[in-house]
């Protein structure tokens, strides 16, 4: 489905249908990325002790993914042994004005916002405020009844049955066929999916569904007792130290990256964009230092249970036992991988990525090497999505050895 809606959205094919209906074209022109001041080198900052050459050595990795890559800029941040060791950036942060990016540049999460909504949820449940298995029931106004049954565990593992984006609402997002609609709750967002038919009976099958998490971040609201912006601060933001993290909106914010859609060394602007229905699955700001913070932050015991820690770290089964198709737990996907250092060391990963109209990233924990690395940039095309996260498993290596 994604390649036939990308097919869809070239210009080649979506202009000719605009014209016809008498919608305005937008402007899909592209050009060269403007190379950067010869003395520009990667902007970082290393924690007390952290090894001079691992410094280099990182610095030198990110520039080079973003050289590779061709986008405007990358920021990334690794920890090790539960301590933020290490943040660096390469690029533009604003083409236009010149701005380089730096450590402390605001990014699109995109669905990094899923673990960070998944971790909010266990701190519920370690509270006695949340049951994972009790169904919706009629505690959310204008569910259908089928729809009651789902539980907060198979909307957090995406097995509820909900819609994930509909052709017409990613169409609207990549070309702009609409102007972005903004909701003042998460309770008006709603609206976008909430009388949709299920796709099969909650718990039978799996299907990716940021909507699923709009549902399940209403949810969180009605235990809490508090808008879900406010809990996200509160329970997860606040205690994690993530100073530079909130959610994203249309109005300009301090210190937020400028959005391409960039490739191979040509960008064009972002389409406009407004998230505010889907805050919980996509609708962040952060840097990679913050997300790092939180990847932190989640391992220690002070801070969730052990219990509720493995909950969240376990790749929910669907109804009849077989294992879902992402190994996907509670926000979190959890694998093997031999991206990171080859088919002959395979390693242990917990991980998320995200990508939306300007804007990918990354984060990836790796608990038997005790590290953590997030890495963003500025552009939300395919290649942004795979770049960093190759990105974010050569800064693995470089990091591990040394």
């Amino acid at each position: 489905m994604k390649k036939i809606v990308q097919k869809l959205a070239q210009p080649f094919v979506v202009i000719p249908l605009m014209i016809a209906c008498g919608i305005p074209t937008p402007a899909f022109s592209k050009q060269d990325i403007p190379a950067l001041p010869a003395t520009t080198a990667t902007t970082s900052v290393s924690s007390v002790g952290f090894p001079a050459s691992n410094a280099v050595a990182l610095d030198l990795a990110l520039s080079k993914a973003v050289t590779k890559a061709g986008v405007a800029s990358m920021s990334a941040a690794i920890s090790t042994g539960g301590e933020l060791r290490w943040a660096g950036s390469y690029g533009w942060s604003d083409i236009a004005r010149r701005e380089l990016a730096s450590p402390t540049t605001r990014y699109r999460t995109g669905s990094i916002a899923k673990p960070i909504t998944g971790v909010a949820m266990m701190r519920l449940v370690d509270r006695g405020l949340l049951d994972l298995d009790a169904p919706l029931e009629t505690s959310i106004d204008g569910l259908p009844d089928a729809s009651r049954q789902i539980t907060p565990r198979q909307l957090a593992a995406h097995v509820s049955g909900i819609r994930h984006y509909a052709l017409l609402e990613i169409l609207s997002s990549t070309v702009g066929l609409n102007r972005p609609k903004n909701y003042a709750s998460v309770v008006d967002g709603l609206e976008s999916f909430i009388g949709d038919r299920l796709r099969f009976e909650p718990g039978t099958d799996f299907l990716y569904s940021t909507w699923g998490y709009s549902l399940l971040s209403r949810k969180l609201e009605l235990a809490s007792r508090s808008p879900f912006p406010q809990l996200l601060n509160t329970l997860v933001f606040g205690p994690c130290g993530m100073q530079d993290t909130e959610v994203d909106r249309q109005a300009p914010m301090n210190g937020r990256a400028t959005f391409y859609q960039a490739e191979e060394g040509r960008y064009s602007e972002s389409s406009e964009m407004d998230t505010s229905n889907r805050i919980a699955g996509g609708g962040l700001v952060s840097t990679p230092s913050d997300l790092v913070r939180f990847a932190i932050c989640t391992a220690k015991d002070g801070y969730l249970s052990q219990s509720a820690r493995t909950t969240m770290w376990t790749p929910v089964k669907l109804a009849d036992g077989r294992p879902n198709p992402q190994n996907y737990a509670m926000g979190w996907r959890i694998d093997t991988s031999t991206r990171m250092f080859g088919k002959d060391k395979p390693t242990a990963i917990i991980h998320h990525g995200g990508q939306q109209d300007g804007g990918a990233g990354f984060l990836v924990i790796a608990p038997t090497l005790n590290i953590a690395v997030a890495v963003m940039t500025n552009s939300g095309t395919d290649s942004a999505r795979q770049a960093v996260q190759d990105a974010a498993y050569e800064l693995a290596r470089q990091i591990t050895e040394r």
